[in-house]
């Protein structure tokens, strides 16, 4: 599996699953859990990192 060897794809499908798992138990407010959820996707779509250096993250 491909999305195994990127830690920022673990690191965003673990924040991802443990904010949805806290939000539908009650453990987590739908604000905090809009707050969690934009800072991840944001994130996770926004850095690319340079075309011609290696990036670690993706």
């Amino acid at each position: 599996m491909k999305i195994l060897t990127s830690a920022s794809k673990i690191v965003f499908i673990m924040l991802a699953l443990t904010a949805c798992i806290g939000f539908f138990m009650k453990l987590l407010e739908a604000k905090d859990f809009m707050v969690l959820a934009g800072m991840a996707f944001s994130f996770y779509f926004a850095n690319k990192g340079e075309s011609n250096e290696p990036f670690a993250g993706k």
